[in-house]
């Protein structure tokens, strides 16, 4: 049957060469009813008959093809699906309705769900699915022609087949909404396809929109250093959205994929209709950060993820105003700052006045010199701007960090380096001697 269907593959190949679409549909149908689970062939089937401008026999392989990725646990191919079906046919809401369904059912802890037949011919392969063909989609990415004939717009959603849901993963911002908030956010997002190199954000550039990886893999670069590469099923750029700041790195895309792009104005309106959105944004941006941060810090170093965890539930969020004093120089340090929003400047105090040392912005940190040598504030950090600051608090930090061995060797170091640059300046500063022999 391999043999079979590769013939007919071709044989649709041959006819799109030569400009014969309809000769195509007609071989890729043939392909398709001697192999009915193979995904790809029933995209490139819908690829052709929207080539042809019939819509309905589109809409009911992308319906099909949906329903095999929900039943794969495939959940952002699925929507991605549902996002295409839109696009062909902007008022049909069946599919994605039922996915939204599955999502509900999964958070519930429904263990199965009925899927629509038109939904579920797929249920029963026994191979994964496939990723989505994005050579398929190019009639969907450069405009739809116009129907060509009077087919029904309306596929009823006949019938249902029982599947699984034990499969449907758990996704670090989608899972945590509930069914509306799910809905919403997924009516939001935009498909972005991206080809291998592209860049999607610079560093440096005020962020517009955040992004989930459907398919493919995208390359984290901060300057000319390589920082991580994200896959499927990740997100990136919603600093840029909760705290309207420069994007921090640039983002290029490490091979051809999809994306899921949320911008600015559409996460607005969704918030303001259901809070709840806007809080497991905030959420995820907070946790992602302080991950980071900890990860970054040699402070923490030393510490398994298991500890890292338990210290990072340790930290306490704070809203502070304009002018307000953090750390004041030659006093006790309180804590463990990390910022979330807003910028802080940091001051030497002298007896002339004050003077600026720098401005710290989201992501930075401090406190912790002081807290490592249990000394008093170098310098004084003001709140230039309303700011959102986690805190590890001093007897936390105490607690936590400073029993560990490696930690304590880093203080000593520390304190070694200090006393060495003390000495330092004093030699450098010119002396009055009685005399000296020259």
């Amino acid at each position: 049957m391999l043999d079979e269907v590769r013939e007919q593959v071709d044989r649709a190949a041959e006819h799109l060469g030569r400009g014969h679409v309809a000769d195509a549909a007609a071989a890729f149908e043939d392909a398709v009813r001697l192999a009915p689970g193979e995904i790809t062939l029933r995209q490139r089937l819908a690829d052709v008959y929207l080539r042809l401008g019939h819509r309905a026999h589109a809409l009911a392989e992308y319906q099909h093809i949906a329903g095999r990725y929900a039943a794969e646990g495939e959940l952002f191919k699925a929507i991605a699906v549902c996002k295409l079906i839109g696009a062909i046919e902007p008022g049909r809401r069946q599919t994605l309705q039922a996915i939204t369904e599955l999502y509900a059912l999964q958070r519930g802890g429904s263990a199965t769900a009925m899927l629509p037949a038109n939904m579920s011919g797929a249920v029963a392969a026994q191979e994964p699915a496939p990723d989505l063909d994005l050579e398929s989609l190019d009639v969907l990415r450069n405009g739809l022609p116009p129907a060509s004939d009077q087919e029904a717009a309306a596929l009823p959603l006949e019938g249902a087949v029982e599947i699984d849901l034990g499969p449907l993963p758990q996704s670090p911002l989608f899972s945590a909404l509930d069914k509306d908030g799910f809905a919403a956010l997924v009516d939001a997002v935009e498909l972005r396809w991206m080809r291998s190199g592209a860049t999607i954000v610079e560093e440096g550039a005020r962020g517009e929109s955040m992004f989930v990886v459907v398919q493919g893999a995208v390359d984290v670069r901060r300057g000319e250093k390589a920082v991580a590469v994200i896959g499927e099923g990740s997100f990136f750029g919603e600093m840029a959205l909760v705290t309207d700041s420069p994007r921090l790195a640039t983002v290029a895309a490490a091979r051809d994929g999809l994306l899921f792009e949320l911008h600015r104005s559409k996460l607005a309106e969704i918030v303001a209709r259901h809070p709840a959105v806007g809080k497991v944004i905030d959420d995820f941006y907070r946790d992602r950060l302080l991950a980071n941060v900890i990860r970054a810090s040699p402070v923490f170093r030393p510490f398994s993820e298991h500890e890292t965890a338990s210290i990072s539930q340790r930290f306490v969020r704070h809203s502070l105003p304009p002018s307000n004093v953090v750390l004041r120089q030659d006093e006790p340090g309180r804590g463990f700052f990390v910022i979330l929003r807003g910028r802080c400047d940091v001051v030497h105090e002298t007896a002339q006045g004050e003077v600026p040392v720098r401005q710290m912005r989201e992501g930075d940190v401090f406190g912790e010199i002081s807290l490592l040598l249990d000394g008093p504030c170098t310098a004084t950090v003001r709140t230039a701007s309303a700011c959102e600051v986690l805190e590890l608090q001093r007897d936390d930090f105490r607690a936590l960090v400073l029993p560990n061995r490696q930690v304590r060797e880093m203080i000593e170091k520390i304190a070694n380096e200090r006393l060495a640059r003390t000495a330092d300046l004093l030699e450098r500063q010119p002396r009055v001697l009685r005399d000296y022999n020259v």
